[in-house]
């Protein structure tokens, strides 16, 4: 049997549309989240308001999130594409009347992650019916690859158009790509399983079966909780990243917000995009676990890096950067700062491809087409769970004692787990551990 490559799992009967539909959805929100962020800092100057703004992205998730699961594993995953594709163009094209008013933002975008609620597990759910298992890596390699490629294109971009036009051209844009997407989404096949009966209870009743069923079989499965927990961190990481970038480029590193497309965000999907193509190229047989462990423990180190980068700066003197970055020579014959810096955000791309790729790829092979919406939709709600605290402390600690100390607390933190999970040996002793935990770090770390 050959090996999976990205053109063969492209040729997969109805996976290239849902490919094409990703890639046009990730291009307009990714274009919308950036901008979204820089005007309402611009708007309010508050990084509190900021915190609001990703906290608008997260609360959907505990109003929608297990009710969605539920109704994506009943539902024809086809028709629900199609369907969400137009309401997300329908909630775009109306920003432009609204991007004077900071409340009605924060209610659209309640409403577009609303949508997004159904429309994530959805998408995730589809991918292995439509590829076969052997393919799941490779095409999970792809649809990061392509995601990553998305928010650096969008990003990028972003920060251009605010200069130049404003946001409401980001708004149309983001509508018309949307609209696109319903008409790739159309070609799928139908995307529906084996509808179970609805128990005498009725819908409430099976929620709430079929809820405790999902944590259930969460619990069971140590490779699972441990994958959901680490999807849940990374969005709370990069929800903290994104309340506090502003106030990084224009208070730390003294440089319009709108400049970070260039040379924080490029880089940072370069890294995401490479990291993808690597992986899934050559390290489709590789332990999991080889490629996750190291990269908490550098993304933990990258980020302690971006707290004290601007001290070690000072000290040597190398500080200075230019008012407005308008060549993209300015890379290489950067001061150490903005080089470091750029160098990290390229790094952190390949670490986060690092840790989600496999993680996502071991929840798709430990589930069935019965059970995987559900699973995808407790990731949703576990994930801006986790990240909804640390948003909102974020922004406020922020506005107190500045953004630099938030990284050095968060790097330590997540350096610590990183270690603690590379050397169970050395942290825990042997009894004080279950067997099943034990058997999942290895029991060599034990060994004499």
């Amino acid at each position: 049997m050959s090996k999976p490559t990205f053109a063969s799992v492209i040729k997969s009967r109805g996976f290239k549309y849902l490919w094409i539909n990703q890639v046009l959805m990730q291009l307009a929100v990714n274009t919308l989240n950036f901008a979204l962020i820089i005007w309402v800092f611009k708007l309010t100057d508050s990084n509190f308001a900021v915190s609001a703004l990703i906290l608008a992205v997260y609360l959907p998730a505990f109003a929608f999130g297990l009710i969605s699961g539920v109704f994506v594993d009943k539902a024809d995953k086809r028709k629900l594409i199609i369907l969400l594709d137009i309401l997300f163009a329908a909630a775009f094209f109306v920003f432009p009347f609204i991007r004077k008013s900071y409340p009605l933002i924060l209610i659209n975008t309640f409403f577009i992650n609303s949508l997004s609620q159904f429309f994530t597990p959805a998408e995730s759910s589809s991918i292995p019916m439509l590829v076969k298992k052997a393919e799941l890596f490779v095409a999970n390699s792809l649809f990061s690859l392509t995601l990553y490629g998305s928010f650096m294109i969008g990003y990028t971009i972003a920060g251009p158009i605010l200069n130049l036009y404003s946001i409401s051209p980001i708004f149309y844009m983001g509508g018309i790509l949307l609209l696109l997407g319903s008409f790739f989404s159309s070609k799928l096949p139908p995307l529906k399983v084996v509808r179970p009966e609805i128990p005498s209870g009725g819908l409430v009743n099976l929620i709430k079966s079929e809820t405790g069923q999902t944590f259930g079989f969460i619990r069971s499965k140590l490779p699972v909780a441990t994958s959901i927990g680490l999807l849940a961190g990374m969005q709370g990481v990069i929800g903290v990243l994104a309340v506090l970038m502003p106030s990084y480029m224009e208070r730390v590193l003294k440089v319009h917000a709108t400049d970070a497309s260039l040379y924080l965000m490029l880089p940072l999907g370069l890294g995401m995009v490479i990291g993808a193509f690597v992986i899934g190229r050559f390290f489709q047989t590789f332990p999991r676990r080889f490629l996750v462990i190291p990269s908490i423990i550098l993304g933990g180190i990258l980020l302690f890096g971006m707290g004290v980068a601007p001290d070690v700066a000072r000290a040597l003197d190398a500080t200075a950067l230019p008012h407005r970055i308008r060549h993209l020579r300015y890379f290489f014959n950067a001061p150490s700062l903005a080089s470091s810096f750029a160098l990290g955000a390229f790094l952190s791309g390949l670490v986060a491809a690092a840790i989600i790729i496999p993680s996502q790829t071991i929840l798709q092979e430990s589930t069935n087409d019965q059970n995987r919406g559900k699973i995808f939709a407790v990731l949703a709600v576990l994930m801006n769970m986790f990240a909804a605290v640390p948003v909102i402390l974020a922004g406020g600690l922020a506005d107190i004692f500045g953004v630099t100390p938030i990284f050095i607390v968060i790097g330590v933190i997540i350096m610590i787990v990183g270690l603690l999970v590379l050397w169970p040996g050395t942290f825990f002793k042997e009894q004080r551990l279950p067997l099943s935990v034990k058997e999942f770090l290895g029991l060599g770390h034990w060994s004499k």
